[in-house]
C-alpha cells in the first residue's frame, strides 16, 4: 500500500544525533537517505564494507581531523530501509555539532522529530504502534513500562490486532458474497456470524478491560499521606523512605507544603507525598494556603493513606476511600480496625507496604500494552461489532451489516498503521511523530 510521506522534503538525506545527550563519552551521527554515501565518503576518504564497524579519520566543518568509527548499513536493510550510515565521535556539544555542520555542508538536512522512525514506518520496517514503541521506550519512567515498551517494538500487539483484523476482514468478506442472494441466507449462517461477532467483540473488550492494568503499571501512582496536624505524617513519610527528607516537630502546622518523593514498594515505583495538617480553621495565612495545596493533592492520589495519631480522639474528617492508618501505636490503639504503625519501632511498616503495593497494583488482571490512542481504536471497533451484532438480530440489510463490519477493520488496522482499506491519515501521523525526539 502507498503511505503517505513525511512532510519535509521525503526523499532528502537527513542528519541528526542518535544519542540522548552529546555530554556523555560517545554520540553517534547518524545520516540516511538516498544520498548518505555520497555526503559522508568524502569527509571519511572510504567507507567500510557494508555492516561492518571500521575506524576512520573525519574531517569536521572547520577542517579538523575527527577519530571515528563508522559503519555503512545500505537499504532497505537498514532502521529507515534506506542508506544509512551512522558515525560513532567523541562526544561533546561543539564537537558533534561540527560534524553535523560538515555533513549538512555537503546537503543532508537536518532531521526533524521521529523523522528517521517515521520513515522506517514508511518503507515498511516498523509498523505503527511498533513506532510508537520506540517511543514508549525512550519516555518510560517505570520498569514495568520499559518492558511494555519493549513488547510494543516487538511487535506483540501488532501480531494480535492483525490476526483480529483478518478475523473481522474475512466476516464481512463472506457477508459481501452473500450480498447479491439474500433470500439464500440460512437462519444456522446468521447464527454462526453472530457468534463468530461475539467472540471478536470479546476479544477487543477484553483488551479493553485489561488497558488500565497497563496503564498502572507504566505510570507511577501518586500515594498521598494526609490527615489532622501532628499526626505523623512526616514521620511516616521519613520511615517509608528510609531517610530524612520532610522536617518531623511536635508542633502542629510545621509542614507548610507538601514534600514527594519517589519509592519502590515491592517493585512498584511510586510517588509519596507528605502533606500539610488538614484542619478546619486557621489564622495563618501560609498555613491556610498549605492545607488548600493538600486537598489538592488528596484529590488527585491514586491512593490516599489517612492518618490519624494513637494519642488523640478520631475525627470524622477520614477519607471514605483511603487506607486508613494509626500512626504513633507505640502510644496505644484507639482504631482497633485500622492498621496500626509506628514510626519510631517500625511496627507496622512492611504491613503498610504491602497495602499499598496492593491497593495500587489494583486486581491482578494481566496488563494490555496497548497506549491510550491503541485503546481509542479498540472500543470504536468493539461498538462497530457490536452494531453489526444488533443488525443482524434485527435481521436487517446486509449491506449495513458489511459496512459496520469495515469500520470495525479500519479501526483495528488504524493500530498498527496497515490499513488495506485506506492509508492511514496524515493528521495521526503527524501527532504521533511530533512527540518524537530529533534523532529517533
Amino acid at each position: 500500500m502507498t503511505r503517505p510521506r513525511a512532510s519535509q522534503s521525503p526523499d532528502s538525506t537527513i542528519v541528526g544525533v542518535a544519542t540522548g545527550t552529546p555530554d556523555g563519552g560517545v554520540a553517534i551521527v547518524r545520516v540516511s537517505g538516498p544520498e548518505a554515501r555520497s555526503i559522508v565518503e568524502p569527509i571519511v576518504e572510504t567507507l567500510p564494507p557494508p555492516r561492518t564497524l571500521a575506524r576512520r579519520r573525519l574531517r569536521d566543518s572547520e577542517g579538523a581531523a575527527e577519530d571515528a568509527l563508522v559503519v555503512w548499513m545500505p537499504g532497505p536493510k537498514s532502521f529507515t530501509g534506506e542508506d544509512v550510515i551512522e558515525l560513532h565521535v567523541h562526544a561533546g556539544a561543539r564537537n558533534v555539532g561540527r560534524i553535523v555542520a560538515a555533513l549538512r555542508e555537503r546537503g543532508a538536512r537536518a532531521a526533524g522529530p521521529g523523522e528517521f522512525t517515521r520513515r522506517a514506518f514508511e518503507h515498511g520496517r516498523l509498523s505503527l504502534e511498533q513506532a510508537e514503541g520506540i517511543a514508549a521506550l525512550i519516555a518510560a519512567r517505570t520498569s514495568a513500562a520499559i518492558d511494555q515498551a519493549r513488547r510494543l517494538v516487538a511487535g506483540e500487539l501488532g501480531r494480535e490486532v492483525e490476526a483480529l483484523r483478518r478475523a473481522v476482514g474475512d466476516l464481512r468478506a463472506e457477508i459481501e458474497a452473500n450480498l447479491d442472494f439474500p433470500d439464500d441466507v440460512a437462519d444456522g449462517d446468521v447464527s454462526r456470524w453472530r457468534e463468530e461477532l461475539m467472540q471478536h467483540e470479546a476479544t477487543a473488550r477484553a483488551w479493553l478491560r485489561s488497558f488500565a492494568a497497563g496503564q498502572r503499571a507504566r505510570e507511577r501512582a501518586r500515594v498521598v499521606i494526609a490527615g489532622p496536624p501532628n499526626a505523623g505524617k512526616s514521620a511516616l513519610f521519613n520511615a517509608l523512605l528510609g531517610r530524612s527528607r520532610a522536617i518531623v516537630s511536635p508542633t502542629p502546622g510545621t509542614t507548610r507544603d507538601y514534600v514527594e518523593a519517589e519509592l519502590l514498594i515491592d517493585g512498584l515505583e511510586v510517588v509519596v507525598v507528605d502533606t500539610a495538617g488538614l484542619r478546619s480553621a486557621t489564622d495563618d495565612s501560609i498555613e491556610h494556603e498549605g492545607i488548600g495545596r493538600s486537598r489538592e493533592q488528596i484529590a488527585g492520589a491514586e491512593l490516599v493513606l489517612w492518618l490519624e495519631p494513637a494519642e488523640a480522639a478520631p475525627t470524622e474528617a477520614a477519607v471514605p476511600e483511603g487506607l486508613h492508618v494509626e500512626s504513633k501505636r507505640d502510644l496505644g490503639a484507639r482504631r482497633p480496625d485500622w492498621l496500626g504503625v509506628s514510626a519510631q519501632t517500625g511496627e507496622g511498616l512492611e504491613e503498610l507496604r504491602a497495602q499499598i503495593a496492593t491497593r495500587v497494583r489494583g486486581d491482578e488482571t494481566a496488563p494490555w500494552i496497548g497506549l491510550a490512542r491503541h485503546r481509542d481504536r479498540a472500543f470504536d471497533a468493539a461498538a462497530a461489532m457490536a452494531s453489526a451484532q444488533g443488525l443482524l438480530e434485527r435481521a436487517a440489510p446486509l449491506e449495513l451489516v458489511a459496512f459496520e463490519l469495515g469500520v470495525a477493520e479500519r479501526q483495528l488496522a488504524e493500530i498498527t498503521g496497515r490499513d488495506a482499506l485506506g492509508p492511514v491519515g496524515e493528521d495521526v501521523l503527524g501527532r504521533i511523530f511530533s512527540q518524537f525526539c530529533i534523532g529517533k
